[in-house]
């Protein structure tokens, strides 16, 4: 506290440090590319949650046999996925699941537990059993009163309604039954655990639990048996490729091999102030699903996990009271109230690994495990369901209706920043359904092909043909009724080929060949073009991917018809190679920019930054109307500056109408784009003239 000058006593106020150095933090922006595609896939494991990824992260989130062509994952659109991956370019990927696909695979961790009599064995000095020459036991004879237990594991049981009973299982009988008394065990739920994604990869998730001590590989911190009285314990996360692999660990968020735990809520380690909780820790450890660096989301093998807390608690007190009359010095109790959470129920024995009295953990019989660092337990009951390209067909065009549908989370285009979607090789149904992407949001392209990798190849007129209802399908979702645009954000892409050097034998549409020059020239994640890679002309129009195309040629009368109908094709180039001539979209305007598939995507930018703008200066209400129009047209400069390779002059024009200044709460922006038309005619003739007139 600052004292304050009340007379003129000689002395010192100390009135700190005034920080002047600080500057208001610059926010970097966000590493989205103008070529962004949203491609939907089968996959090994995963989120169905469309997720931003590149490179090695897509391969992590979604596993490497996920994007192996001779793999049950694999369809067309994986091919696409892999050729875009290998250029650097980020991909809005959606894993779909097939309707038949089981749910996530679990894992139900219980106790059995069977009130008897503990046989009482012969112990040495330290504690531990004396042992007879086979290595037993021995016993003396004499029994207590006490439990003997064992560990069951299996999936969380699912009624014949088909009601999942995970995180609210109750007691049941075990099968346990004494031999005199011929009481019957009771099995209690401990643990529920489900796999982060559906699918049969994850019955090669498994866990393990154990209950370190003093004398273990890896001691346990005995620190919270005497601060928290609780028992300290240990679990690990484990995969394998397959069932006859050995499982090996799964590394946590901090490359630690295993998650120190405690069976008991809102505990905290004083002496590091840590959560230790099962339920605020194990999971935690391996996910980050909302990294505010950017980072890609991380699942963990398993997505959610209850613990029966008060089970545990109920058996607990049962343990302690009747262990508590056989306290010595080995063990971890002090005859304190609130103490029977420092009883080890994994394994009986104390920190000291003396064993307990009265309670005897039994291994070996039917269903039971004995849980131990090397002891694993595998989730059961995932299944991937029927994958196939018809059906992968129909999932997406589910999934892709959701961009025409005005309440859909799609329309969150800051969430989902998908720019651009390929026909891949669809049946028709799905390239239909493939429209509704540029129903709503403005910053969307779409691009059709006229194959269909489960059909036959098609001939020319066919090709023709199908342009036409395509294009009438696009031509349902115009670019603006306020203008009175016609449809312009999207294509049709003719002809089907051998993709070279693929282990996909069938044809592919030559939208691939688009996807990859693309991907090359507006798909780095800074968001700026790269002239070197502009295939607007020769030679990077070149058909470089494909072979065995099904039509090289049509005649001037078909080409002008395909025109017309919106369709890209290819010619001869020279005796080897083939092109484009042109890449037109269905704006219906030849005098237009718009016609031009690269003034479309440079319109899907701008509409993205525009959004952004707004979302920059929404709320706003320390700026005046001048200053206001001077930042958003600043930060539309920045943002298009160096972008496009020169290719256009962007100009914004942030003003106020007189509406909206009687509104006071809205404002407009104007960005301006000029761009130049595409050549594609041109007129040649020769002139032929004398030699000596070439000096003249």
């Amino acid at each position: 506290m600052t004292a304050t000058i009340v007379s003129a006593m000689p002395s010192t106020r100390m009135l700190g440090v005034e920080d002047l150095s600080t500057r208001q933090q610059v926010p970097e922006p966000e590493a989205i590319p103008t070529h962004l595609p949203k491609i939907y896939l089968f996959a090994q494991k995963g989120p169905t949650t469309a997720q931003l990824v590149s490179g090695a992260s897509m391969l992590s989130m979604y596993g490497e046999d996920s994007f192996d062509l001779r793999k049950p994952w694999a369809t067309h659109a994986t091919v696409l996925a892999n050729l875009i991956n290998a250029q650097g370019n980020a991909i809005m990927v959606e894993r779909v699941k097939p309707a038949d696909a089981a749910p996530p695979a679990t894992i139900r961790v219980a106790l059995d537990v069977l009130p008897t009599q503990v046989p009482v064995y012969a112990r040495n000095d330290d504690g531990s059993y004396e042992l007879d020459a086979n290595g037993a036991p021995v016993e003396t004879g004499d029994t207590v009163a006490g439990f003997q237990v064992k560990w069951v594991a299996g999936p969380v049981t699912v009624s014949s309604q088909g009601d999942d009973s995970f995180g609210i299982a109750t007691p049941v009988s075990g099968d346990q039954v004494d031999a005199v008394s011929h009481v019957q065990s009771k099995r209690y739920p401990i643990h529920d655990l489900r796999v982060s994604g559906f699918g049969a990869y994850g019955d090669n998730l498994g866990m393990r639990m154990w209950a370190p001590t003093t004398k273990s590989s890896m001691p346990l911190d005995d620190r919270l048996i005497a601060t928290e009285k609780v028992y300290p314990f240990r679990m690990a996360c484990v995969s394998r490729p397959n069932a006859i692999t050995t499982p090996s660990i799964v590394k946590t968020n901090f490359s630690e091999q295993y998650v120190d735990v405690v069976f008991k809520k809102d505990v905290i380690d004083k002496n590091t102030d840590a959560l230790v909780s099962v339920n605020d820790v194990f999971i935690q450890s391996y996910q980050n699903l909302n990294d505010p660096t950017g980072v890609p989301a991380q699942y963990g093998p398993f997505g959610e996990m209850h613990t029966y807390f008060d089970n545990v608690e109920t058996l607990l007190q049962q343990f302690y009271a009747a262990e508590v009359p056989y306290i010595d010095e080995f063990s971890d109790f002090n005859h304190e109230a609130n103490e029977e959470y420092r009883f080890n129920l994994i394994s009986g024995v104390s920190s000291q690994n003396v064993p307990y009295a009265s309670y005897k953990v039994i291994s070996g019989t039917s269903n039971s495990v004995r849980f131990t660092e090397n002891a694993t337990v595998f989730a059961t009951g995932g299944f991937d369901g029927t994958m196939n390209e018809t059906v992968f067909g129909e999932l997406v065009a589910e999934a892709v209706a959701g961009y025409g549908d005005i309440d859909s989370y799609l329309q969150n285009s800051a969430k989902y920043p998908e720019s651009i979607i390929y026909d891949s090789g669809f049946p028709l149904a799905t390239k239909y359904a493939l429209c509704s992407f540029i129903a709503i949001r403005k910053d969307t392209a779409v691009i059709l092909s006229t194959h269909d990798t489960s059909g036959p190849v098609l001939s020319a007129s066919q090709e023709s043909a199908l342009a036409v209802a395509l294009r009438t399908r696009m031509q349902m979702y115009p670019e603006s009724e306020y203008y009175g645009t016609a449809t312009m954000r999207g294509m049709i892409v003719g002809r089907c080929g051998t993709l070279l050097n693929s282990q996909y034998r069938k044809k592919l549409p030559l939208t691939l060949e688009i996807a990859v020059k693309s991907a090359k020239y507006m798909g780095a994640s800074n968001g700026k073009w790269k002239p070197v890679f502009n295939f607007d002309c020769a030679p990077n129009n070149n058909i470089t991917m494909f072979t065995d195309v099904n039509v090289t040629y049509t005649s001037a009368k078909v080409r002008n018809k395909d025109w017309s109908n919106g369709l890209v094709w290819v010619d001869d180039f020279d005796l080897r190679s083939l092109y484009f001539p042109a890449l037109k979209t269905i704006y219906d305007n030849d005098t237009s920019i718009l016609n031009s598939y690269f003034t479309m995507m440079a319109c899907v930018e701008l509409e993205k930054i525009g959004e952004r703008a707004h979302r920059q200066y929404t709320g706003v209400s320390s700026l005046t109307n001048a200053q206001l129009v001077d930042r958003v047209n600043k930060f539309v400069e920045a943002a298009v500056l160096d972008k496009f390779g020169g290719r256009f002059v962007i100009k914004p024009d942030a003003y106020f109408t007189a509406a909206d200044i009687a509104r006071g709460y809205s404002w407009a922006l104007n960005i301006k784009l000029y761009g130049p038309n595409m050549k594609t005619v041109q007129s040649l003739h020769i002139s032929a003239r004398r030699i000596s007139d070439l000096d003249s």
